[in-house]
C-alpha cells in the first residue's frame, strides 16, 4: 500500500465523493487510454460473464431497468451501472442477486461500506495515473459488479460511447436507444456525427441495437466500420400499437411477434430491451415478458405525484427530460398538460424545450445551483423571442416554482390539474425534496 493511500482506508463515501470532486481535472482529455491503463491493471474488461452496454441520447436508464426485469424473469442474476443518480452516488450501482429460494431479487443499490472497498481499491490500483470523476466511478462500478459474480452486467454509457470510459469492457452487445441532439461541445452538432460517437459502443461481429427509427448515415456507417451485427428498429424489428397495447415483431423470429401490455416506459425502449435480449438468446418466455414490461418503472420517468393542496386536487409529473428529444415524447403523453415547472444545467437549450412541449401554456422557470447551474432569468432571456404567447415566471428554486405553480391553479379555479416538472436530473432531486417540505401538500405516488 503506498504512502499516499494512508488514512483513506477509514474514509466514509461523502469523504471519497469529495475527493473524486477534488483530483477531478480542469481540462478533460478525451480517450480510453488512462481508463484502460487501470482497468486492465485491475483486470476488469470482463466483470461478469456476459456484458451489455446501453448508449443513446435518451432512453438508457430505462432500458437498463427493463433489461434487469427482463433477466430476472428468465432466472438470471445481474449488475447496473447508471449515471447520473438523484438522490445518492449509491443509485449508480445496483444488483440483482439469488435469493435462497432460487428466485432473483429486487434491485439492490451498493452499500456504503461496499462503495468505499470499491474505490478504495481504484485508488490503490491507479498509482500515478490521474482520473476524471466518471472515469474514477466507472472503474469502482466494474470492480465491484466482479466482485458481486453476477451472470450480466449492464452498464450505461455516460456520454457519447466511443471515448467514454464505460467502452473499454468486453462488450457482448450494445443498444444504442435514440440518437438526438445533446453535448454537442463534445459529440458534434450533427445527428450523422453524434451518431458516429454512438454506434462506437458496437463491437465487430457482436449484436448492435438501435433503436431510432431513421437513424442518421453517420451511424450506419461506423456500425458498418466496426462490422458490428446491427439490427435497426422499423427494418429489422418494430413495434406498433395494438388493441390494449404493443406488438413487438422480433428479426427472424419463429414466432413472428409478441402482444405486450402498456408499460411504464417509452415503447421503442422496450423493442430494443427485448430485441437485445432475444438475439443473446437470453429472453425469458411470453408471459415473463409481458410481466417484466408491466413491472419496470424508472424513478424521474414520467414519475407521477397524486397531490391533494387546500382542497385542491392535482398531478406533479416529475421527468429529467432535458433535450428536445425528450421533450417531444412527454408531448405525446401528456395531452392533457398545460402547465410546466423548468429548470436546467447551463449548457441546455431551454428554447428547444419549450419549443417541443407547444400545450404548455404556463411555464414556472426555476434556477438551479450550483457551477453548473442555469438561473431562471437567463433562461427567460433564451426563450422570450420565440414564446408564442406564453406565460413565462421566474422564481429561485424548483420549490418555489412548484408552489406557484399550486397558487395559479387555485387561483385559476384548475381541477385536477397536471404540473409536468422536467430539465435535468437536479430537478427531480429537488422536485421530490420539494414535496415533503410545501406546507399543506400531500402526496402518493401513482
Amino acid at each position: 500500500m503506498s504512502a499516499d493511500f494512508e488514512g483513506k482506508g477509514e474514509w466514509l463515501k461523502d469523504d471519497w465523493l469529495k475527493y473524486l470532486e477534488s483530483i477531478h481535472p480542469a481540462e478533460i482529455e478525451m480517450g480510453l487510454g488512462r481508463v484502460t491503463k487501470v482497468a486492465q491493471a485491475l483486470d476488469l474488461f470482463k466483470p461478469a460473464p456476459t456484458i451489455i452496454v446501453v448508449g443513446g441520447t435518451n432512453g438508457k436508464g430505462t432500458t437498463t431497468a427493463l433489461l434487469g426485469q427482463l433477466l430476472a424473469a428468465k432466472g438470471l442474476t445481474s449488475a447496473g451501472y447508471n449515471s447520473p443518480h438523484i438522490h445518492h452516488y449509491n443509485e449508480r450501482i445496483n444488483r440483482r442477486s439469488l435469493n435462497a429460494d432460487g428466485s432473483i431479487s429486487a434491485t439492490q443499490l451498493i452499500s456504503d461500506e461496499e462503495l468505499c472497498c470499491a474505490f478504495a481499491a481504484i485508488e490503490i490500483g491507479r498509482g500515478d495515473v490521474p482520473l476524471t470523476y466518471f472515469e474514477f466511478g466507472t472503474l469502482a462500478a466494474l470492480w465491484q459488479i466482479k466482485q458481486w459474480q453476477v451472470d450480466v452486467a449492464l452498464l450505461e454509457v455516460g456520454l457519447g460511447g466511443r471515448l467514454d470510459a464505460v467502452n473499454i469492457v468486453d462488450t457482448d452487445l450494445a443498444i444504442v436507444t435514440s440518437v438526438g441532439l445533446d453535448h454537442q461541445d463534445w459529440l458534434g452538432d450533427t445527428l450523422d456525427l453524434i451518431g458516429m460517437e454512438k454506434a462506437g459502443i458496437g463491437r465487430k461481429s457482436k449484436p448492435l441495437i438501435c433503436g431510432q427509427l431513421d437513424v442518421s448515415q453517420g451511424f450506419i456507417d461506423a456500425a458498418n466500420a466496426i462490422g458490428a451485427n446491427a439490427y435497426y428498429q422499423g427494418c429489422d424489428f418494430s413495434i406498433e400499437q395494438a388493441e390494449q397495447g404493443w406488438l413487438l415483431t422480433l428479426p427472424c423470429a419463429l414466432k413472428s411477434s409478441i402482444h405486450l401490455p402498456n408499460g411504464h416506459i417509452p415503447y421503442f425502449n422496450i423493442a430494443s430491451a427485448i430485441t437485445g435480449l432475444y438475439v443473446l438468446g437470453l429472453l425469458p418466455d411470453e408471459k415473463g415478458i409481458q410481466q417484466a414490461v408491466a413491472d419496470t418503472r424508472v424513478p424521474g420517468r414520467l414519475t407521477s405525484y397524486a397531490c391533494q393542496y387546500k382542497n385542491t386536487s392535482l398531478t406533479f409529473i416529475l421527468d429529467v427530460a432535458h433535450n428536445a428529444q425528450a421533450a417531444a415524447f412527454l408531448a405525446s403523453q401528456l395531452k392533457g398538460c398545460n402547465m410546466a415547472v423548468l429548470a436546467m444545467l447551463g449548457d441546455k437549450e431551454p428554447g428547444a424545450v419549450i419549443a417541443a412541449l407547444p400545450q404548455i401554456e404556463q411555464w414556472q422557470l426555476a434556477s438551479l445551483s450550483g457551477y453548473r447551474g442555469q438561473s431562471s432569468e437567463k433562461l427567460k432571456s433564451q426563450v422570450l423571442t420565440s414564446n408564442g404567447g406564453k406565460f413565462f415566471s421566474c422564481h429561485d428554486s424548483v420549490e418555489h416554482a412548484m408552489i406557484a405553480s399550486l397558487q395559479a391553479i387555485q387561483t385559476q379555479g384548475i381541477e385536477d390539474a397536471e404540473v409536468l416538472v422536467i430539465g435535468s436530473f437536479l430537478t427531480v432531486s429537488a422536485a421530490e425534496l420539494a414535496l415533503n417540505h410545501i406546507d399543506g401538500l400531500e402526496w402518493v405516488v401513482i
